[in-house]
């Protein structure tokens, strides 16, 4: 038997190594074999085969021929139908931290006058450190050190079987205690492992007289030569993790003394320079003294790169050092917002960035200062701050966050990527570790979502032509109701522990609300009966994430204790609109009127049912929706981890109040451009009407070296007190004023000022210098810079600078700034001047 399925590829970055690895594992399992053939590129592999599939080339849009022979072809074909209808699912998009403008550095960057090398930014932030070199071993270069030996083929395939075996034991093993970014790495490095075409290539290799070591390396330099004529960047930066397992896998046949090894043990603050740094040598770099990276041939979608992303290390690519002139004893800068990199930065520059470092963190703490503090408003409106977690490890950084609870537990993590699901002792230990962990916060664990973009190989849940709106989560449980009984079971024991919650998600209706309880409470009465503990008023709550609830909220709120919201899919199926799909994105629109509308009147329902709602997904850390959804009344916001600090930062200078008037007044806009405007600078601060002057914009003896560094010290000093959310615009504008004319009024005093957007409350702002600075042709002591909301009087920065420019005019006001010993008595002196 014999069948032909024709497909074109959907996946953005083409078939490469995770979803070649689905279709390896899926066509494994029959007994037809299965030719994949990609028509553009003619080039045709095995499909039981990961490599051989991504060695076709198949890329976005590429027509595919794909044959199955044998007698299971017919059931076969079904499946892979199936399964390739679900790839894109599987997808996941790595978002950059938004980098600035093409091309732009802030003026007072450039001011330094620092020389640079434009790169590529993989991760933000500023690292100073002292440069490493590690030139890592080609594939080629590997061979020249070839042990050799007198052993049979036969002695040689053993050799190599051994040391694949060693190999695979050690990854298997180190899956079930990884996560996240590492976990999916390893999964990857795996295929590469366990894949036939890669096995065989060395077996025939052997076979022909080569000993292992030759077989291993020619292997895998054929593999990479066919991810290179790829015409895709993401597969040719797949070749990093083929060099890492050749690597790996020689270690494993012929000891660890095999291969010279690049010393990785820092012993200082360094920035790394590597030309091809692989996963496992970044996992084994002690990060305590890890700065940053600068990867020469590493991608921006490269593994290494996705693991600096994940750690917030400092990391840039796309820059060739192998010519630069470095000395390991002097610092070296990377500045990862604008991608650059500083190899001999002079004083000035250096203490450019020494105090960009120091700024960065101070407002890191402070964030943190307050993270566990209780999630209010200016005017005490409680909104619990709770965290999305997959991992007993993501509730421990959540925790440490100041997570007030887990919002969503995505427990269905610990059913994929396996050939059987969990058992009940398994998920009892996990769940009862968080619980622990989570001291008596509340933890909410979502029953297991399964199906449409989550499948998992052993349950079968067949062909469908839209998983998303097919069998998947709640829909699923009917059918495996043992499973679902048995999760449910996991998760009553861990209520022993503390505040454990139940949540179902895929609702669509009040029937199988009601389903779902009868089997809560089958389960109970077994516990009973079995005398295990277990807290009997456990809580349950629903997903809304179908429209259709919104429309039943009161019905199903007889049933259930509470909702949340799954703004992501909500919003998908709202507007029936592929989230992943770029084609439509236009369309899946969280700024549409009546997306809000819906939100507002769920959760009024809600609340008019007396029970509570929360929203778990992407617009819980969104820094615009904030006031939106504190305003329409959530109880809970729940979202990632390291959100939580910058989002209860934000959420106690909002005044309720003034976010309930928001969403009155923007419920009702017809478009969503007006909804985007309103939320440009909606006025949900309390406090508003901040004072122009106050102690802390006061500076005295400030070190600053020249007017720019004093110019950028100031800015720093308003964003840091909050007066400003972007400094390096703020300074911008700071500038133009100065290329206009020289601000320096003479007497050593110098009025810097400007009308900006970029303020949010007028401010006059005071420093005394430490050592007089040119200001100009001038030499200045003291500094006032006015800096003025654009939504302020017309004639206000000019009123201030009249009344400087008078006051300076008299040397007794001048004395008494000069003989002034501290904020307090400048204070003083400044509000009775003006009048304040």
């Amino acid at each position: 038997m014999s069948e032909i399925i024709a497909y074109q590829c959907e996946l953005n970055e083409g078939i490469h190594a995770r979803p070649a690895g689905h279709i390896e594992r899926l066509c494994n399992t029959f007994l037809s074999e299965v030719c994949w053939r990609n028509i553009r590129s003619g080039i045709q592999g095995n499909a039981k085969s990961a490599l051989s599939v991504v060695a076709t080339d198949t890329l976005f849009n590429d027509a595919c021929e794909i044959s199955l022979s044998g007698e299971d072809a017919a059931a076969a074909a079904k499946q892979l139908r199936a399964l390739l209808k679900k790839l894109p699912t599987f997808e996941v998009a790595q978002k950059d931290e938004a980098p600035s403008p093409a091309g732009y550095l802030p003026r007072s960057l450039r001011e330094t006058r620092l020389d640079f090398i434009q790169g590529s930014r993989i991760s933000g932030g500023v690292a100073i450190a002292r440069p490493v070199r590690i030139q890592s071993l080609s594939l080629s270069e590997m061979l020249a050190f070839n042990p050799g030996g007198e052993y049979s083929a036969e002695q040689q395939k053993r050799l190599f079987l051994a040391g694949l075996a060693t190999l695979k034991d050690e990854k298997l093993t180190a899956l079930e205690i990884k996560h996240g970014v590492e976990h999916d790495i390893l999964q990857a490095h795996l295929s590469i492992v366990t894949d036939a075409t890669f096995q065989s290539q060395i077996a025939n290799a052997i076979a022909a007289g080569e000993n292992s070591w030759n077989a291993v390396i020619q292997s895998a330099m054929e593999l990479c030569e066919i991810l290179n004529r790829s015409s895709s960047k993401y597969i040719k930066e797949r070749t990093l993790d083929v060099l890492d397992i050749t690597g790996q896998l020689l270690t494993a046949i012929y000891g660890a003394g095999a291969l010279p090894k690049n010393s990785l043990e820092l012993t200082q603050p360094s920035i790394i320079l590597a030309n091809s740094l692989t996963p496992s040598q970044f996992l084994s770099i002690n990060k305590q003294y890890l700065s940053g990276m600068v990867l020469s041939a590493t991608g921006k979608t490269s593994h290494t790169a996705i693991l600096a992303r994940s750690l917030g290390i400092p990391t840039l690519t796309d820059i060739d050092f192998s010519a630069l002139p470095l000395n390991a004893e002097n610092d070296i800068i990377i500045d990862g917002n604008p991608g650059i990199l500083i190899t001999a930065p002079d004083e000035q520059v250096l203490r450019y960035y020494r105090n960009e470092i120091v700024v960065q963190q101070t407002m890191q703490q402070q964030m943190l200062a307050g993270v566990h503090k209780p999630a209010k408003t200016h005017d005490n409106h409680s909104v619990e701050i709770a965290a999305n977690i997959a991992s007993l490890a993501e509730a421990e950084a959540a925790f440490s966050n100041g997570a007030e609870g887990i919002g969503l537990f995505r427990t269905e993590m610990s059913f994929m990527d396996r050939e059987t699901p969990p058992d009940y002792h398994e998920l009892a230990e996990l769940y009862g570790q968080v619980m622990q962990r989570a001291e008596g916060r509340p933890v909410i664990f979502r029953t297991f979502d399964i199906g449409g973009d989550k499948p998992v190989d052993y349950l079968n849940t067949g062909e469908e032509e839209n998983p998303f709106l097919g069998f998947r989560a709640v829909r699923t449980y009917p059918r495996y109701r043992d499973l679902f009984a048995m999760q449910l079971r996991a998760i009553l024991s861990a209520s022993a522990l503390g505040d454990a919650r139940i949540m179902i998600p895929m609702i669509a209706s009040v029937d199988e609300v009601i389903w779902c309880r009868e089997v809560l409470d089958e389960v109970k009465s077994t516990m009973r009966e079995e005398n295990l503990p277990f807290n009997d008023e456990i809580a349950l709550g629903v997903m809304l994430e179908i429209p259709s609830v919104i429309f039943a909220i009161g019905d199903i709120a007889e049933h259930a204790d509470f909702f949340s919201v799954g703004s992501n899919d909500l919003t998908q199926y709202f507007f029936a609109a592929d989230r992943g799909n770029s084609q439509v994105e236009a369309v899946y629109d969280h700024y549409a009127p009546a997306f809000l509308r819906a939100l507002k009147f769920a959760v009024d329902e809600v609340h008019r049912a007396g029970k509570w709602i929360g929203l778990c997904g992407e617009l819980g850390a969104s820094g615009d929706y904030l006031p939106l959804l504190v305003g329409m009344g959530f109880d809970e916001l729940s979202m990632s981890g390291t959100a939580i600090p910058g989002v209860k930062h934000a959420l106690r200078a909002l005044d309720f109040t003034k976010c309930q008037r928001l969403v009155e007044e923007i419920v009702p806009l017809k478009h969503s451009a007006g909804v985007k405007s309103a939320l440009r600078s909606p006025e949900v601060k309390a406090l508003s009407n901040m004072p122009i002057l106050a102690p802390e914009f006061i500076l005295c003896g400030l070190e600053a070296s020249d007017k720019n560094e004093a110019i950028k010290m100031m800015a720093d000093n308003l964003w840091l007190h909050h007066r400003t959310d972007n400094r390096d615009r703020l300074t911008d504008d700071i500038w133009a004023r100065e290329d206009a004319f020289s601000t320096a009024v003479g007497y050593g005093f110098a009025i810097p000022h400007t009308k900006s957007d970029h303020i949010q409350h007028s401010t006059i702002s005071m420093a005394t210098l430490a050592a007089p600075i040119m200001w100009g042709d001038q030499r200045v002591e003291t500094i006032f810079m006015l800096t003025v909301s654009k939504s302020a009087d017309p004639n206000e920065h000019m009123k201030y600078f009249s009344t400087l420019a008078r006051k300076l005019m008299k040397e007794e006001f001048r004395n008494e700034i000069k003989q002034a010993e501290n904020v307090s008595v400048l204070y003083t002196l400044m509000a009775s001047t003006l009048a304040l």
